[in-house]
Order: structure tokens, then sequence, then C-alpha cells
């Protein structure tokens, strides 16, 4: 028999509402296939495997809806795909926030930076005691930046520079703002999650200094704020370098590398699609970071047709009551997974 090569796929981006693609069994326009969505009587949506899945089997890669930078990497990195950007990249107007030359010629990243950047130079000047190290605050600018950016155009233009150069190297789903909608909250109880009053009332506090930095054609109400600072904590991923410590200071760099373990955080970003996983303290799946920003869920071990995929959402080497007492102040739920059961003793 002839052996002939096939063709080269061109790689996906994503831009259809993917989790209404899971929930009918077609992944992402077939460039994520391995997942399938059903219920849980105590955790609302889990994602299941749809078929025997070997370990290192990629379930997702998914571009950053909004993210940003820590703030020791903003004097290193583009603001815009968070690659290496020296100093002649910074913006002279905020002189904080770098873009490399791609980002810096894309339109729409362009859009996103210019409702940020009169914010960026008042914390970066501390005015009102707020500061560059408020990261829910400027990830909060973010999101709104990019829904005032798509407030008039086509789901298209959701594609930035950045997601086009991940492009390049594989099929990645870039989410929408339904997609950052349909995330809970914590605000309203039930399937919207149930964040602590307490929190809540924080969240109001980050929201009114909100309205002192965000551009006037960008700002929302105080309770809409609210509501996205809910769905930020609740579904939030902590960003790390794609590269591991070992690897950056031996100069190699590289697009793989697990999240955490000797990977150095870099920032805060919100994945709908990739928050799509619930959390397990003995997960068969992880989430790790490439090049490009994008988040990148892979099984850890074998997984059988029909087993639900999980993630961590937490160190799994802490002990149980640690593990717990974070995933109730970070995401308000009190884990219940067949490991802290066991570990109840």
């Amino acid at each position: 028999m002839k052996n002939e090569q096939k063709p080269k796929r061109t790689p996906l981006i994503i831009i259809i509402p993917f989790r209404a693609a899971v929930a009918m069994g077609d992944g992402g326009d077939g460039g994520f296939d391995a997942i399938v969505a059903s219920r849980r009587d105590d955790a609302g949506e889990a994602m299941r495997a749809s078929r025997d899945l070997p370990p290192g089997t990629l379930l997702v890669r998914v571009a950053p809806f909004a993210a940003v930078p820590y703030p020791d990497e903003m004097r290193r990195s583009c603001h815009g795909c968070f690659r290496a950007c020296g100093a002649e990249r910074e913006c002279g107007a905020c002189g904080v926030a770098r873009l490399c030359a791609s980002c810096a010629g894309c339109e729409t990243t362009k859009a996103y930076h210019a409702y940020e950047c009169h914010a960026l130079a008042r914390l970066r000047d501390g005015e009102r005691g707020l500061t560059l190290a408020h990261n829910d605050l400027r990830l909060l600018l973010r999101v709104l930046s990019v829904r005032r950016r798509h407030r008039d155009v086509v789901a298209s233009s959701y594609a930035t520079a950045a997601s086009d150069a991940a492009a390049a190297s594989g099929d990645v789903i870039v989410d929408d703002v339904d997609a950052f909608d349909a995330l809970m909250s914590g605000v309203d109880g039930g399937d919207d999650g149930e964040l602590p009053e307490s929190s809540i009332a924080m969240l109001h506090e980050v929201a009114k200094q909100a309205k002192f930095l965000v551009a006037a054609e960008a700002r929302a109400s105080v309770d809409a704020c609210v509501r996205t600072l809910g769905r930020l904590q609740l579904n939030g991923f902590e960003m790390t370098a794609s590269a591991s410590e070992e690897e950056e200071e031996g100069g190699r760099g590289g697009g793989g590398g697990c999240g955490g373990g000797g990977h150095r955080p870099i920032g805060v970003g919100v994945y709908p699609s990739a928050a799509m996983f619930n959390h397990d303290c003995a997960p068969n799946a992880a989430q790790r970071f490439d090049a490009f920003g994008c988040v990148r869920v892979e099984t850890t071990r074998r997984v059988r047709k029909g087993e639900e995929l999980t993630i961590p959402y937490v160190d799994v080497m802490l002990g149980r009551e640690e593990r717990r007492g974070k995933l109730r102040k970070n995401f308000a739920f009190e884990c219940a997974c067949a490991r802290c059961e066991r570990e109840a003793g």
C-alpha cells in the first residue's frame, strides 16, 4: 500500500462559543475533541473524556481573554503577548506598558492600551494610595477595555497579534465576551456561586476605586464591576513562565514546561474555556503556560472514556486543611473530593 503523506492541517483560531460546542460533543470545530460536557449534581458542569486518553493528551489550548503581568514582569515583558520586550518599547505617555513590534502594530492591542494608559500612569504615581501592585484592579481595567473594544466590532477582531502568533504553533481558542459573562461571579448564589459577604464587600471597594481610574468610554457601573471582579477571583489563573527557572538561568528559554514547579509566576489572567474544568486534589490533568501566554490543559495520567477531567486550583502538595482553606478563601467552595474525604481519616 502506498504511503502517502497527509497534507499539514492549518492551525485553527477558534472564536466560536467553545462551551456550546463542547456541550454538543464537538470539540471546537475539530480542534479539541477529547472532552465532552456533562452535569454533576454537586458542581454544575463537568468535563469528561470523550475517549480513552493517554498521559500528555492536549485537552484545550486557550489564549487569555484578559491578562496582566505582575509588577516585576512589567519591565521586561510585552503587555500584549508576555514575550520579552526591551525598554525601547515602553509607552512614552504612561511610562509603564511595553508593546513589542507585533503588538504595537495590532489595532486591537493598541485599543486596549489606549483605554488603560492614563490609569497606568496614575497607578505608577501612587495616586490615592493605589499602585501597580493592585493586580486585581489592573485586570479589571483590562476586562473593561476588552469589553469596550468589542462593543461594536465583529467577532473576528477578538484575535490579536498575540493569538495570531500563538496559532502559528497550533490550534488556539480565543474566548469572546459572552464566554466571560457565562462564568460564575459568586454574587447571586446558586449556579452563580456564592462568595462570602465579606469578600463581596471587598469587591465593592475595589469597584469603587476603579471608577477613579477607568477611561470614561470604558466605564461600567459598580455592580457590573463587582460581578466582573467576582468572575476574575473565581476563575482566574496565575500565569507562570513557559521555561523553568533552570532553563531561564541557562539561557535556553522555550515554549514548554509545566506551570508551577520551578516556573516563575509572571502574571494573572482569565481563560473562560479553561475554567470549565473542576478542581480535584488528585487531578488527572494540569495546566501549564506556553511562550505566548496561552494556557494548555493536558492529562497527567491515563484517563478512561467518561471519566471526569479535573485540574488543581491550588498546590496539591499542601496538607488537607491548607488546601481546603485556600479553596474556601479564593474559590468559595468546600472541597469534597475523594482525597480530602480519605485524608479526613
